[in-house]
């Protein structure tokens, strides 16, 4: 199985882009989540991709935050 690491990114607000950020990903491979068969690793490297501002908002969003 090939997965595109596009597939694995994010869309990052502040820098108008696709981002998957570098690192180990662990891909848990079973018939549902409490019933893993496999697990399997794999070091990703980083990733973006630019867009446009096309649809920036007008006015600033109050986005929440992770603690």
């Amino acid at each position: 199985m090939t997965i595109p690491v596009r597939m694995l990114a994010s869309f990052d607000e502040a820098g108008s882009q696709w981002l998957t950020e570098a690192g180990v990903y662990t891909f848990n491979i079973g018939a549902s989540s409490r019933d893993i068969r496999q697990k399997v690793t794999a070091k990703v490297g980083r990733y973006t991709e630019k867009t446009t501002n096309a649809l920036a908002p007008k006015a600033k969003l109050n986005l929440l935050k992770q603690n």
